[in-house]
């Protein structure tokens, strides 16, 4: 009896530790936050930790002042990949020591689908607070200042960890207003000053405009440059939109007579974040070295300079003499010549620009045509490097086409169609033999044609763009070495036929498995202009290959034992009839070969054929 009392005690008081635990630990007691303080509600008896948060308010871009009406990237983020925030709020405020108030400025917007509210609302903005419980470990925001100048501002937020740690104001760092007085720290050098944006309604009209893409205003624009006439003076405007980070480029160069780089007066566009200042600079490309060399004298014939790096958009503008006077610049008149207009952006250090990409979207634009800069056109558009794009089209037609169905026919169709002859010689080898002849033409034009276009050896900057050229060289040595050894193999009744036939499959092999990698590097060339969709149709069409040659090895498994029975008949009755026409037994399985061969052939055509027109008319 007493026993049977103890053990519903004891539940009783287990029962009610569990509900006292799970009361304890729910996150529901806490409600954030009080707009004055930003202190979660329902902690009155908890201190907020006086420990380093793990949690960080990150700025993107990273720039010293903001301008109202842009909007700026605000991530809450975990620096600790095991510890989660389960729930938030921030606002940005003056930090103006005149000003100094808890009112929030600017409104947020969420940019993943989370579960939060504009809250506090005030004259000038809103804070912004989640409204549900989950664990976060990054909540990426944008902030929109308001349409005026409040003076500087930081953004400050509360983090709920659980009920019982949580931390409150936690600061980013400061972003200033330009018409404010700045702080002893930042001198008035570091002022970015912005400019006014690129007007593109005279484009065509007061105004010359080269731009990508066509048509663009130039808050769109990847690139833009305008010129016009000044009398003995051009004004020049040159903007491009980056990735946003810290010492970047933007480098228009003026091309005598081709759409290369080597040989260019390149003005410069350049965000140094060292000393805070967008610089224009003039250098020169060095003809076959691949350089740039800045000029001794880099602003001569430059006036009335300005620039700024807001919002990852990159903007110069300046005057240039139309003619300038010395040895180092040459002979590049502004009124004399006309130029194909090449414009690229990347990496800066310290007010240096750096080597650009070669990738599709980093490899330099370069206009269709020639510009005569004293003449307003509108253009756009990029300049085509059609024998990069015929060397593409004849490796995926080797490739793509041609090696599949030639190797296929070597693997597994050697026993078919045993009786029947073309021109004297076998289907198969016939099959196989037209396709390697066309892989080794192809192969063999296609190399001359990007040595044409190149001028010997690529210069490759990125690590996987330089092995292309390695790879395709390796690929090109075993299309040579495949011809000399069918040539040279011993007759096949010979005992070192076997020898011959594995090296021979051996080269093959190594060409067509280092190809298929080749291509898909060779397509991240911006000189290829491939769209990314064609990627993912070469991925799909090679799965599909590999699916083949793997059903028909299982399938030559299976059928193995029957045609070895057929063939050991079939060698009896011959020697049984030495002088009888007996003729070759049908493999077993010829009809679903047939039709493996068959669906093979016709996606090989029709994606060689989608792959050819999309890189020819891209």
């Amino acid at each position: 009896m007493w026993q049977h009392q103890g053990g519903i005690l004891v539940s009783l008081c287990v029962l009610f530790t569990l509900t006292q635990v799970v009361v304890s630990v729910n996150i529901d007691n806490i409600q954030c936050c009080q707009c004055g303080t930003l202190y979660p509600q329902g902690v009155a008896d908890i201190k907020p930790q006086i420990m380093p948060s793990p949690f960080v308010i990150k700025v993107a871009p990273d720039a010293d002042f903001y301008r109202p009406g842009l909007d700026y990237n605000v991530n809450l983020t975990s620096l600790d990949d095991n510890r989660k925030f389960v729930s938030f709020m921030i606002q940005a405020v003056r930090t103006n020591k005149s000003r100094n108030t808890n009112e929030p400025i600017g409104s947020f917007t969420a940019l993943d689908n989370i579960n939060a509210v504009q809250d506090c609302p005030g004259t000038f903005g809103n804070a912004f607070v989640s409204a549900d419980y989950t664990e976060k470990s990054n909540v990426r925001l944008v902030w929109n200042p308001y349409r005026s100048f409040q003076g500087h501002v930081e953004f400050r937020a509360t983090f709920v960890e659980n009920e019982n740690t949580y931390w409150v104001k936690e600061k980013s760092r400061p972003i200033y207003s330009p018409d404010n007085e700045l702080p002893p720290e930042l001198p008035p050098r570091y002022i970015p000053n912005p400019i006014a944006f690129v007007d593109t309604v005279g484009c065509g009209i007061t105004k010359g405009c080269y731009r990508i893409p066509e048509d663009c205003s130039e808050i769109e624009c990847e690139y833009i440059f305008t010129w016009r006439d000044k009398g003995d003076k051009m004004v020049f405007e040159m903007s491009a939109l980056t990735d946003g980070f810290n010492d970047r480029y933007f480098a228009v160069g003026l091309s005598k007579g081709d759409i290369y780089m080597g040989g260019e007066l390149v003005f410069e566009c350049v965000h140094n974040s060292s000393r805070g200042r967008v610089d224009v600079f003039q250098s020169l490309n060095i003809n076959n070295e691949h350089q740039n060399v800045r000029l001794v004298k880099p602003k001569i014939g430059i006036s009335f300079e300005e620039g700024s790096y807001n919002n990852g958009r990159l903007r110069c503008r300046f005057d240039r003499e139309k003619t300038v006077n010395d040895e180092e610049v040459g002979d590049f008149s502004l009124t004399s010549q006309r130029y194909h207009l090449l414009m690229a952006r990347g990496k800066a250090r310290r007010g240096f620009i750096k080597r650009h990409e070669l990738t599709v979207g980093h490899l330099p634009a370069s206009s269709p045509d020639e510009v005569d800069l004293l003449i307003y056109d509108n253009i756009s558009g990029r300049a085509r490097y059609h024998l990069v794009k015929a060397h593409a089209c004849l490796m995926l037609l080797a490739w793509v086409f041609f090696a599949p169905i030639g190797l296929i026919w070597m693997k597994y169709y050697t026993t078919m169609w045993p009786n029947s002859r073309f021109m004297g010689e076998k289907y198969w080898f016939v099959s196989h033999a037209t396709c390697t002849l066309w892989v080794i033409l192809l192969v063999l034009v296609g190399v001359i044609l990007i040595f044409a276009e190149v001028g010997g050896w690529a210069q490759l900057p990125e690590l996987s763009l330089k092995a292309h050229p390695i790879l395709g060289i390796i690929v090109f040595i075993c299309v040579i070495f495949i011809p000399i050894i069918a040539l040279i193999r011993c007759p096949e009744t010979h005992t070192c036929r076997p020898v011959g036939n594995w090296f021979y499959w051996l080269f093959w092999t190594i060409a067509f498995c280092l190809a298929i990698p080749n291509i898909f590097i060779g397509m991240e060339f911006g000189k290829v202009m491939v769209p990314w969709w064609l990627t993912w149709v070469l991925c799909i069409f090679f799965l599909f290959n590999l699916v083949c040659e793997v059903i028909l090895e299982v399938h030559q498994c299976v059928t193995h034992k029957k045609n070895k029975e057929r063939r050991k008949k079939w060698e009896l009755q011959k020697k049984e009839n030495p002088n009888a026409h007996i003729p070759e037994p049908w493999p077993a399985g010829r009809t679903f070969k047939r039709n493996i061969l068959f669906t093979h052939f016709i996606v090989c055509l029709i994606v060689v054929i989608i792959a050819v027109i999309t890189v020819a008319v891209s």
